[in-house]
């Protein structure tokens, strides 16, 4: 079997080849007698139900079996592509995103052939979360993005059950035994990645971020272009004695101004490459203060538990829930709002609709035609409307100051 022939076969552009033809010869060589286990009726409806997907995508997934079962090239497109996201761990994402729609050859039914190879991630992940003794409760938990990534198919594909191609790879981290969801966040022990580093008070334990050298902000102090107008470079210069920077504000935006920390005072807290507990959100709502808090003290029994040879200094993520705006943009009551105030918001590169496919399913949306029917929905066109950008935020978290029972920490900390 010739990838260019199955190509041909599915109506795809022959330029693709390109994308699938790393470890094709191997795929060809290893091609089972007997059908493939993700490809089984039974062991699909098992991952499927340890996954907590409804039962009515059985239907699908089995009618998209059976017709992959009967088309050779179907067949051995399928194996390959499992190979390639599961035993490849190291094939890039960017590839598994251009995998071809084959709308062509199964129709409503292109969906459930990628859904199908997704849920072979759930076996294997269970025998790696069996020889790490994970608790199965976490397990299924820990399947969350099913249900995210199935819900946004079925929202644009008229109800057809099924995921596309550009969401198979954040499914390794499954494979790997390094995401697990915790209440209502997600975590991965990953180094950080802020361009910032923060320094402690010895005595007061007040915190301070400041922008690493080079970074440019804005007139409002978000992150900006190097070519925008108004922009400005913070500068961090580092001696024995003293480190002298750009401070960045728990609110989210670096200050145009020179602070300088002698070093018999204060000590480096975080750096860019510390480990930290990187937080992923799924979609689902009820992100209320209560729970996020929780999620993070489920996370900090977790790790040290089952990880115990992992060390991290704090929490630390980026996403557009975390965007500083929302207080104005949308509710300054918000369970997002809330939630930001208890942490130390940093700038990070944005683009000026971060948010909008979480939201509204699409990259892009028309402002005039876009669907107004939740509040956010209706907020965010609003917003965009009137000629705003919609950004995204860093946050991180420290140890110490998870710790404390003071609320907004950093907030009182900075106007202090």
């Amino acid at each position: 079997m010739k990838l260019q022939d199955i190509l041909t076969y599915i109506g795809d552009n022959i330029e693709r080849d390109d994308t699938l033809a790393e470890h094709w010869a191997e795929s060809v060589a290893t091609f089972p007698a007997e059908l493939p286990r993700f490809l089984d009726p039974e062991s699909a409806t098992e991952a499927r139900e340890f996954a907590s997907l409804p039962v009515e995508a059985d239907r699908e997934l089995r009618e998209a079996a059976l017709q992959i079962a009967a088309s050779p090239e179907l067949l051995h497109l399928a194996w390959h592509c499992q190979r390639l996201l599961w035993d490849h761990l190291e094939y890039e994402a960017e590839k598994v995103a251009r995998w071809p729609l084959l709308d062509r050859r199964l129709g409503d039914l292109s969906g459930a052939f990628y859904l199908l190879i997704a849920l072979e991630a759930v076996s294997r992940m269970r025998a790696v979360h069996e020889r790490l003794g994970i608790p199965e409760k976490i397990s299924r938990d820990s399947c969350c993005d099913y249900t995210e990534k199935l819900s946004m198919y079925r929202e644009h594909h008229d109800g057809h059950f099924g995921i596309l191609p550009s969401a198979l790879a954040w499914l390794r981290h499954l494979v790997r035994g390094d995401l697990y969801c915790l209440g209502r966040h997600q975590y991965m022990v990953k180094p950080f990645g802020g361009h910032l580093k923060a320094y402690r008070h010895r005595q007061s334990r007040r915190l301070i971020a400041l922008a690493m050298a080079g970074e440019r902000f804005d007139c409002e102090g978000f992150a900006a272009q190097t070519d925008s107008p108004g922009s400005w470079t913070a500068g961090l210069i580092e001696t024995t004695t003293e480190v002298v920077g750009t401070p960045i504000s728990p609110f989210g935006q670096a200050v145009d101004r020179e602070l300088r920390l002698p070093l018999s005072e204060w000590d480096l807290a975080l750096s860019p490459g510390d480990m930290i507990l990187e937080v992923h959100i799924p979609s689902g709502g009820s992100m209320t203060l209560d729970r996020c808090q929780d999620s993070m003290r489920q996370a900090l029994e977790f790790f040290p538990r089952h990880f115990p040879d992992t060390h991290f200094v704090g929490f630390a993520t980026h996403s557009w829930i975390l965007n500083p705006q929302l207080e104005q943009i949308y509710r300054a009551d918000s369970n997002m709002v809330k939630w930001q105030r208890e942490l130390y918001l940093f700038p990070v590169p944005s683009s000026n609709q971060a948010g909008v496919f979480f939201v509204f399913g699409k990259h892009e949306i028309d402002v005039n035609t876009a669907p107004r029917n939740t509040s956010l929905r209706r907020a965010f066109v609003d917003h965009l409307a009137n000629g705003g950008r919609l950004i995204e935020s860093g946050m991180f978290m420290l140890l110490e100051d998870f710790a404390s029972e003071e609320d907004q920490v950093y907030r009182k900390q900075w106007q202090d």
